[in-house]
């Protein structure tokens, strides 16, 4: 008998079980190399995490030179992020800039809730209480005075908040905020004075036009010359200071025309000056103390770096001069309207 037919089916079958265990081995490497690529994913996902999350507080020594502003803020500075996310995150930590982004940006949206429920829903409601309704208790020009201040005030504080939150992002966007911060406190200043002119020369409209141009020129000049990079460099904090002061105090100009051409008390009570005395004394101490770095610049670096220094108690001076113009402005309207300086119940 033949044994070939045997030693053929034995190479047959050896054949058959190498071709399954070469299936399996395939198979088992597929499914490791999918784990490995799975792994690879996870890694990488958790790897883009960690760098999001990976938000650096560094001190002075440690930052890049154009993030070198006060000298005397030693520590707690956010490194450069060249992140939104990351710039967005901070607000979750304390850092040297957390006290200036909150303190403006609580106030921004309390003033953007008054400019969208204020005039509509309480002053005017109130008014016509006391008027009656066959008065007409707003006129349009009444409407667009008081909400253009709460427009400037809210840009002016958002802008603010807005800067500090994203300077730390890089040098473009950091001066691309800068000077939208500026522009936010020429656009604060320009609301606040025309806002006032009206309710001071509503009865001269002349002398109300010619005030609203000069504040409109001002206001422009004063634009072009913070969009200019120069103005930006930290040499300039002082100038800056000076700078806004002066266009504040352009509003002398028409309340000195006022107390001549009215009389000192009739201007008084047309304009509320004893709340635009508060509001300018908030304005120009915030911007001395804010230009000559006061108070660190009387102690050893490092004593202020997250409370109390110059720039924080800036913000805090134009937040309470807001409020003081603001009171201003509602008394000078309901005087206007009513002879009044206060709206009771």
């Amino acid at each position: 008998m033949s044994t070939r037919p045997r030693t053929s089916s034995v190479v047959s079958a050896s054949s058959i079980v190498v071709s399954i265990q070469d299936y399996k081995d395939i198979k088992t490497s597929n499914v490791v190399n999918r784990k490995r690529r799975a792994s690879s994913i996870v890694v990488t996902a958790v790897g883009e995490k960690e760098l999001i999350d990976d938000i650096k507080i560094v001190n002075w020594t440690q930052l890049n030179e154009w993030q070198q502003d006060n000298e005397f803020i030693y520590d707690g500075y956010v490194q450069e992020t060249n992140s939104v996310t990351k710039c967005m995150k901070s607000l979750k930590m304390m850092h040297n800039e957390t006290i200036n982004i909150w303190t403006h940006l609580i106030p921004s949206f309390f003033y953007l809730l008054l400019l969208i429920f204020f005039t509509d829903f309480m002053l005017e409601k109130k008014l016509t209480q006391i008027l009656g309704s066959d008065h007409g208790a707003m006129d349009t020009i009444d409407y667009i005075m008081v909400n253009i201040f709460l427009l400037g005030a809210f840009l002016c504080l958002f802008c603010s908040s807005c800067f500090h939150c994203f300077k730390q992002h890089s040098e473009n966007i950091s001066n691309l905020w800068s000077k939208a911060d500026y522009m936010g406190i020429i656009i604060l200043i320009s609301t606040s004075i025309i806002s006032l002119l009206y309710y001071g020369f509503h009865d001269n409209l002349f002398l109300c036009k010619l005030f609203t141009i000069l504040t409109t020129i001002f206001g422009a000049t004063c634009g072009v010359f913070v969009l200019n990079d120069r103005f930006n460099h930290k040499d300039w904090k002082a100038v800056r200071a000076s700078f806004f002061i002066m266009f504040a105090a352009s509003g002398l100009l028409p309340i000195i025309t006022g107390c001549f051409y009215f009389g000192i008390q009739e201007a008084i009570n047309r304009v509320q000056l004893g709340f635009v005395f508060y509001e300018a004394v908030c304005y120009i101490a915030g911007a001395l103390i804010y230009g000559f770095k006061v108070p660190e610049c009387f102690y050893k670096p490092g004593k202020f770096d997250y409370f109390f220094n110059s720039h924080q108690i800036f913000h805090v001076c134009c937040v309470a001069g807001s409020i003081f113009h603001f009171k201003a402005l509602i008394a000078s309207f309901v005087h206007a309207k009513i002879g009044k300086h206060s709206i009771a119940a």
